[in-house]
């Protein structure tokens, strides 16, 4: 059966530049897109796979102020290291960009676009201040409680619920970087926003269409959010660090990260189009272009892809909206999240350098916080890995090493048998039923039956590792193409040699 070719323009959510990645981060967005994308590929469709570096967040004032750091070369370092680490894991990422100057004036071109055609309004907004930091109250610069599931959390978004808050409704709102004693005075301040509730209507009826290709979690947010009015977002906030709105009224003003993200990843977009596909038409984030946009995003992030920048989109008319928003939960580790602030983490680039990306990439797939939060140990790593990759490679190796070029028996119902592992792995890289954790389970289990029946049926052991190798390789692309090149040297029909297969030995 032929399918129509599909094109996918595929994002991960711009990782902060206040540090490089850890195993919680290489397990969300990165690894996720990757394997989807590298599918795609493989199943004849198109993909462009685009990230950057999100340097405007002012997590990265914070973590320089307390680094004794210049935000500006924090964010430069850090760009580096992420890169160096996205390599490392055989991340393979069409873009990975900067901001430069073209990228700031489109972003700043974006919102004035947006303003002159009303679709911004201004509202009087209060902040607190904070005269010893000098500081407004929000994102990174405001600690409180969850005004919707009580945790403690920073401003502008809960972690653990996703919904978002502001420094008027945050409990207990505080100063990051004050004195416990530090006092606040509450500013009036007019900034821009989007009025959300005014797309209600549209949100309601895309999310009834889209029903079958976002998440569980994804959708319950979006009911418990359409469940009472939608606030305005704002789009401009009073701060030094970011990008200058450039409107006039508007001085002392940057545009909030959250919202320059959008037009940010459409600038990341156009870059992985130039990189991988320069025959494509530029404008592939346009609404005429026949991409469809999967985003990858952890569940923290689920109110800004899923109201603020489809009302950006709704609200300009002519982009792209977003096929699938394929959100994960939380990765912990030894039983809590992973925390650059309290360095209760594993850096990815330590793993990975330590045990290579194949055997990193197939556990983080194996136990993926697709629907549920999971809990790394690097025990547990070890164990997993060894049982279900390296132990039964071994077996099948040892029990075809006697026949190694030669040829040898493929008994009937072979092929027939290996087509159900091939359905199952095309149904897992499918869009609507994407599952990096059932490919990896399904690919561990056919290992391990090679590795039960090699010595009885050495036919199926060498079919079967074959197909395993060209179905497997988006989670593990080294390994598969070790084994391809094996037996493209042996020849058709032939056992290659398989000694020495495994990824870096643990």
């Amino acid at each position: 059966m032929t399918t129509t070719p599909r094109r996918f323009l595929v994002t991960a959510t711009p990782p902060t530049t206040n540090g490089d990645l850890h195993v919680g981060h290489l397990s969300g967005p990165y690894l996720g897109a990757d394997v989807f994308s590298r599918a795609q590929r493989m199943l004849g469709h198109t993909a462009l796979y685009a990230s950057g570096g999100d340097d405007h967040q002012t997590y990265v004032v914070t973590t320089a102020q307390r680094l004794g750091l210049d935000p500006a070369e924090l964010a430069a370092r850090c760009n580096d290291e992420i890169t160096g680490t996205l390599e490392l894991a055989d991340i393979a990422i069409d873009a990975f960009t900067r901001p430069d100057d073209a990228y700031r004036d489109g972003i700043r071109e974006f919102f004035a676009g947006l303003y002159r055609a009303g679709r911004l309004v201004p509202r009087t907004w209060t902040f607190p201040y904070c005269a010893e930091t000098g500081r407004y109250l929000l994102e990174a610069f405001a600690t409180g409680y969850c005004p919707e599931c009580l945790v403690g959390t920073c401003g502008a978004i809960c972690e653990n619920c996703g919904h978002p808050n502001d420094a008027g409704s945050l409990l207990f709102a505080g100063s990051t970087g004050a004195g416990k004693d530090s006092a606040t005075e509450p500013r009036q301040v007019e900034i821009l926003v989007l009025p959300l509730e005014e797309y209600r209507e549209q949100f309601t009826d895309f999310y009834s269409r889209r029903r079958a290709t976002m998440r569980p979690h994804v959708l319950r947010f979006v009911d418990e959010m359409l469940s009472r009015p939608l606030p305005d977002f704002p789009v401009s906030y009073p701060a030094e660090w970011g990008i200058p709105v450039g409107i006039d009224g508007f001085e002392g003003q940057v545009i909030n990260v959250w919202a320059e993200m959008l037009p940010g990843l459409r600038h990341m977009a156009e870059a992985a189009r130039a990189n991988s596909s320069p025959e494509t038409p530029a404008g592939v984030w346009d609404r005429e272009s026949g991409f469809e946009l999967v985003q990858f995003l952890g569940y923290d992030n689920t109110f800004y892809f899923s109201f603020a920048h489809l009302g950006l989109a709704l609200a300009h008319g002519g982009l792209i909206e977003p096929t699938a928003i394929v959100t994960n939960e939380f990765y912990h580790l030894d039983g809590s999240k992973f925390s650059t602030s309290r360095r209760h983490l594993i850096w990815a680039r330590d793993l990975v350098g330590k045990y290579g990306p194949d055997n990193v990439r197939f556990h983080l797939a194996l136990g993926n916080p697709e629907h549920q939060p999971a809990d790394f140990t690097e025990a547990g790593f070890l164990e997993t890995v060894r049982a279900r990759l390296h132990e039964p490679l071994l077996e099948v190796a040892t029990a075809l090493a006697p026949h190694t070029g030669r040829p040898v028996t493929v008994r009937p119902g072979t092929e027939a048998l290996l087509d159900r592992y091939r359905d199952r792995m095309r149904r897992a890289y499918t869009l609507e039923t994407f599952s990096m954790r059932q490919a990896a389970e399904t690919t561990a289990n056919l290992l391990a039956l090679l590795a039960a029946r090699a010595a009885e049926d050495p036919g199926l052991a060498v079919s079967g590792l074959r197909v395993l190798a060209s179905e497997a390789a988006p989670l593990v692309p080294g390994l598969a193409s070790v084994i391809e090149a094996r037996y493209a040297d042996a020849g058709p029909g032939t056992v290659p040699v398989l000694s020495g297969l495994l990824p870096v030995p643990l």
